[in-house]
């Protein structure tokens, strides 16, 4: 059965020492995209990120087995951020971002922690999904994404606009992105991650 989502993405380490930013997409009837930051330039911050996004991809593909895809998901991040402070972390609270977009039907169903930010876009508008998490209603000519903080404390809105309203795959336009972010922060540019889901019916 043909993916019924175009997924797009791109990433770049920028000036650092670590690629702290990890993900992971699914597509297919269904889709998931998941973006983890470990926020620090240190290869803790990169083991963080990707437990992180792992323990989120074992959980969808439990669903694919017949169990509830998250049907918690405060509780599914705490168990992460509790693995992450007793097993690399030595005890102390790890410092990380991590966002969830489900994407079922005509639904986008989203959860944030930390600095990366999700957000949804029509055609037109250009909404950032506020609060930890919701839902959203998702359709035919839709975008919907989540950047690291290394994207969104560079671009503004309009260059943001710009970009989703190119007539191009969301590759590319993730692509774009990543560029007009090392092309605004040149020897400043760090870790910086786009991920894009749109709904190709």
């Amino acid at each position: 059965m043909q993916d019924r989502y175009r997924i797009g993405n791109a990433q770049t380490i920028g000036f650092c020492q670590v690629q702290s930013n990890y993900f992971s997409t699914r597509n297919g009837q269904e889709a998931l995209a998941v973006l983890a930051d470990g926020t620090i330039d240190h290869i803790n911050g990169r083991r963080c990120a990707i437990l992180a996004v792992e323990a989120c991809m074992r959980k969808y593909f439990a669903m694919l087995s017949g169990e509830a895809f998250m049907p918690d998901f405060d509780t599914l991040v705490a168990g992460i951020l509790r693995e992450l402070r007793d097993y690399i972390y030595c005890g102390k609270m790890p410092n990380l971002s991590l966002s969830i977009l489900f994407f079922r039907g005509q639904e986008v169903i989203y959860y944030t922690v930390g600095r990366n930010q999700a957000f949804l876009f029509d055609g037109k508008d250009y909404k950032i999904l506020e609060g930890r998490n919701g839902r959203a209603s998702f359709g035919g000519g839709m975008t919907a994404g989540v950047v690291s903080a290394g994207v969104w404390q560079v671009l503004q809105e309009m260059e943001f606009i710009s970009y989703l309203k190119k007539r191009e795959h969301p590759f590319d336009k993730a692509q774009w992105m990543i560029q007009g972010v090392m092309e605004k922060r040149k020897k400043g540019a760090g870790n910086a991650t786009v991920l894009l889901v749109e709904d190709a019916l």
